[in-house]
């Protein structure tokens, strides 16, 4: 076993009950003004953390008397006192430049949370991964996304662990996460040592996932919305589907290409109790949320859309949680 040592900022929630929290955005810059696209910034009181877009613009919650780590590639790290205010402006110090065939610069923070971790034997690069198949008979894949993207864990400890220099992904299948740790192998984390994991795709939006039982002892499920009385489930469940061509001539079966075919589930939990599973269709969704069916009609009114996907689920969550 190998152990992978990534950046851990403490948390401290359990005592910080009474802090105020607030809602801070800004922009991380460069010394000449550009934005620096994917950097880390954390609150380092709690488990808020985030990376800015491509315009270098971030919006995360955090106390108010707090401050925030910011982190980037091939800049220094710098630590920003919120002081109350709720936009925040951060330059960094360093050219932001790799230097070609250097070797990555790892800190930790706090080595108490660490990751007992197996390699995995594939090839790897920064911009997809690939594995050993005929790759141009495959439809789909057994990956979360095409290209590695950026991401943070929680830990057992209830602690923010983070490594700037580390891209993650996720097997739809085997229900693992995956990190790129230095650019020729692929770490499969244990999943004893951490609690929820949080990537960023390239539009730097960030998709929360936990470990549900009740819904997959094997794999993590997405979370669309997480309020005290309803949370809102997507189980990924993907399943390879062999080539299963034949013919004799007259007629045909079966596709002549490998195929990873999607089926998503949606789940609704109420009030801590077990998971129901959901269709997103508006008399399904109407039968799941009957005990608050005034707030969901005002909801489905105001809406102004009969395409039901993610965003339409998590801004129904928000509104049923109020």
């Amino acid at each position: 076993m190998k152990k992978l040592l990534l950046c851990c900022l403490p948390v401290m929630a359990g005592t910080l009950s009474f802090a105020q929290t607030i809602n801070v955005a800004g922009r991380v810059s460069n010394e000449k003004g550009q934005p620096v696209p994917f950097a880390f910034i954390a609150d380092v009181k709690s488990n808020h953390a985030t990376f800015t877009d491509s315009l270098g613009t971030f919006d995360l919650p955090a106390e108010a008397s707090s401050k925030l780590t910011v982190k980037a590639y091939n800049f220094n790290d710098t630590l920003v006192n919120v002081n109350n205010q709720t936009n925040l402006n951060i330059s960094l110090n360093g050219d932001g430049a790799t230097q070609a065939g250097s070797k990555l610069k790892t800190s930790v923070v706090n080595n108490y949370d660490t990751f007992s971790s197996r390699i995995t034997t594939m090839a790897a690069n920064t911009n997809a991964i690939s594995v050993t198949r005929h790759q141009d008979a495959t439809r789909g894949s057994r990956y979360l996304y095409d290209t590695w993207v950026h991401g943070y864990v929680t830990s057992a400890a209830d602690s923010i662990v983070e490594n700037i220099h580390y891209l993650f992904n996720y097997d739809k299948i085997g229900g693992s996460l995956l990190v790129n740790k230095d650019n020729s192998t692929i770490l499969q984390i244990d999943g004893s040592s951490f609690k929820t994991f949080i990537l960023f795709d390239a539009q730097a939006k960030a998709h929360p996932f936990a470990k549900v039982p009740a819904i997959s002892p094997q794999r993590y499920v997405e979370v669309i919305s997480d309020g005290p009385k309803y949370k809102i489930y997507k189980d990924l469940a993907t399943k390879f589907h062999k080539a299963d061509f034949s013919t004799n001539g007259l007629a045909s079966t079966g596709n002549n290409y490998d195929e990873y075919i999607d089926q998503d589930f949606y789940y609704v939990v109420k009030d801590g109790g077990q998971p129901v599973k959901m269709l997103l269709k508006k008399k399904a969704i109407k039968e799941v949320f009957a005990a608050d069916a005034d707030k969901l009609n005002k909801f489905m009114s105001t809406a102004g859309s009969d395409d039901i996907d993610d965003n339409y689920m998590k801004l129904l969550g928000q509104t049923m949680n109020k």
